[in-house]
């Protein structure tokens, strides 16, 4: 059946929100299995919600910067990131871009500062347990070596904030307004190169 333009398939979207959703399970048995306790580690507050909303700041600073600059080799690797976006098979919709930012905000900060970075920074510093963690995220997001580069970078960032925060709120607020930013970026980007 041939698909209509505005038609947006959900199966492969269904598949990346079943995977994000997975890695929430996961994380979850793992804080059993590490005792690492999840519950404990978010506590709704106000003061930490603001922290949160005003840390992305420098991160949405990044990514207009790695938007506009004319750095041959960057740009040539935007373009090549939006392409690769343009071809995953679902269209960037607003309620997609949400559910995907929310998603990834709680299950990667649940399974990534809140069970590894917790259960290393028991056996070792905080700073060694915050690179470990993110070595092991830049990997997780690793389409190619800068993308992994990048990510890791992102990741410590976030690991420094629920370091000095003591909640996981906070780098779980960070990060999905970062990845909601970023995805409405894409969007707009694929928009405008009109990949075929």
């Amino acid at each position: 059946m041939n698909q209509q333009p505005n038609d947006t398939p959900t199966q492969p979207f269904a598949v990346v929100m079943m995977g994000t959703a997975l890695m929430g399970l996961v994380a979850i048995g793992l804080s059993f299995v590490l005792r690492t306790p999840l519950a404990p580690q978010i506590q709704f507050n106000i003061n930490d919600l603001l922290i949160g909303v005003i840390a992305t700041v420098p991160l949405v600073a990044f990514l207009w910067w790695f938007s506009n600059t004319t750095l041959e080799k960057l740009s040539s690797f935007r373009r090549a990131q939006i392409k690769f976006f343009s071809q995953i098979g679902f269209e960037f919709t607003p309620p997609r871009i949400a559910a995907m930012a929310i998603a990834a905000g709680v299950c990667e900060e649940l399974l990534f500062r809140g069970v590894f970075q917790t259960w290393l920074d028991v056996y070792f510093p905080i700073a060694f347990a915050i690179l470990l963690t993110n070595i092991l995220f830049g990997l997780l997001h690793m389409r190619t070596w800068l993308y992994a580069l990048i990510a890791g970078c992102v990741g410590a960032y976030l690991g420094i904030i629920y370091a000095i925060t003591d909640n996981l709120l906070t780098p779980i607020v960070v990060h999905a307004l970062y990845d909601a930013a970023a995805l409405e970026y894409t969007r707009r980007a694929i928009k405008s190169m009109n990949f075929d």
